[in-house]
């Protein structure tokens, strides 16, 4: 009887194994990047918790050690080594980490409850032989949650701006100590910007981090105007793009208005629902800012502030081919927003050249390019996030490992 209980119990198993026990099935010591950044960007889709995150990544790491492997006991496949004989899905879909990661979120949030810690809850889903394994995982699926978070560079003077492991670097300098930042980071007038992961943009000035705003929910850009001040951007978590409302008065650190920071005293610029990812922006000499950010797949732009007059680089109005490089135009209805391209599925990067012309670049399928008359590619490579473009040409971008390249030279 106890033998026919164990028996049952196998095959109602879902995942039976804590790592592989085919010894041909080989398992890499380390971590796939592209994979955590997958799971991670699914769960994200999918607005799981953080305990259902953290979750799938101690089962990732435990059945896989987050590899999507083409083999695994019995018919076991991917990275959460998922069997299509227990209805998972097809060996094809579950080699798909989408879809793997998906099908695992989906049971984790109906298993979830309040007694289950994040290791107890992979195990409900993966009803594995060994459920102590998870909670055991646990320091490396936060580093593992912690590189998934990361974002593309922020290079400013021939410094390169990151977060890594949760914390800001400027090149060889730790920012911070709080593991708890994520995205890109973003420099203007001598301060740092970088949000973490309870969506605070902070500040950093005079070595000391300061709260600039809550409830954002994508990475901030931050300009320096002609008069001294800071102008600091982002999406809330409505998916609205808003002004920071004088973030340098709200953490003490000068001011031109009484007004603070924070996401109820931001200056609203769309309508909720309007835009992902972080925006880029440009600021004119008139003290004018144009304001681009993803849509859809759509760039969109906006100019804040003065008018941009004409023989200023301009969202609106293009000149140039797919309004790459305007130098014309003239926008009347300030906060008014213009499609300037299609093709996006990842945050822009807008800077001003020399010749008062507007260079557009993001990542089409995770490979950078640059807007002209379309998105003319710059790489073959495969990067994250966003790039980071200087006005000389120069152009950088970040592997889902860690590492900053330099994609484009000066022109």
């Amino acid at each position: 009887m106890l033998r026919l209980a164990l028996v049952l119990v196998l095959l109602l198993t879902g995942t039976a194994h804590a790592l592989p026990r085919d010894a041909r099935c080989v398992v890499p010591p380390t971590h796939d990047p592209d994979v955590i950044r997958t799971v991670h960007a699914v769960g994200l889709a999918l607005d799981v918790s953080d305990k259902v995150m953290l979750a799938a990544f101690e089962a990732g790491w435990v059945e896989s050690h987050m590899n999507n492997l083409p083999c695994g006991d019995r018919d076991s496949l991917g990275v959460f080594q998922q069997r299509p004989s227990m209805g998972w899905g097809t060996p094809q879909q579950v080699m798909d980490v989408s879809h793997a990661a998906r099908r695992f979120f989906e049971a984790a949030v109906r298993a979830d409850r309040a007694d289950l810690t994040p290791g107890l809850l992979a195990d409900a889903v993966q009803r594995s032989c060994c459920p102590e394994r998870y909670d055991q995982a646990f320091d490396r699926a936060s580093a593992m949650l912690r590189q998934a978070w990361q974002g593309g560079p922020e290079v400013v003077a021939g410094t390169v701006h990151v977060v890594l492991d949760g914390d800001v670097w400027a090149g060889g300098t730790r920012l911070s100590t709080s593991r708890s930042f994520v995205g890109r980071p973003s420099v203007a007038g001598g301060f740092v910007f970088a949000r973490t992961v309870q969506g605070e943009v902070m500040a950093l000035g005079g070595g000391v981090w300061r709260s600039v705003a809550s409830g954002v929910g994508g990475d901030p850009e931050a300009v320096l105007r002609p008069d001294g001040t800071v102008g600091v951007y982002a999406v809330l978590v409505d998916g609205s793009v808003a002004e920071l409302s004088d973030p340098l008065g709200m953490i003490g650190m000068g001011t031109r208005s009484p007004q603070g920071a924070g996401q109820s005293e931001s200056i609203p610029l769309s309508p909720p629902g309007f835009a992902s990812g972080k925006p880029s922006a440009v600021v004119h000499a008139d003290g004018s800012v144009s304001v681009y950010v993803r849509s859809g797949t759509a760039l969109m732009a906006s100019v804040v502030g003065a008018a941009s007059p004409v023989g200023a680089a301009s969202a609106a109005g293009p000149a140039g081919p797919a309004g790459a490089t305007s130098k014309a135009g003239k926008v009347s209805a300030v906060g008014a927003w213009r499609e300037i391209a299609r093709g996006l599925d990842a945050s822009p990067e807008v800077v001003l050249r020399p010749d008062g012309t507007v260079g557009i670049y993001s990542l089409v399928a995770g490979r950078p390019h640059r807007l002209g008359a379309g998105w003319e590619p710059l790489s073959d490579g495969l990067f994250i996030d966003t790039v980071s473009a200087l006005p000389d040409g120069s152009v950088f971008a970040r592997t889902s490992a860690g590492d900053v390249a330099q994609i484009a030279r000066p022109v």
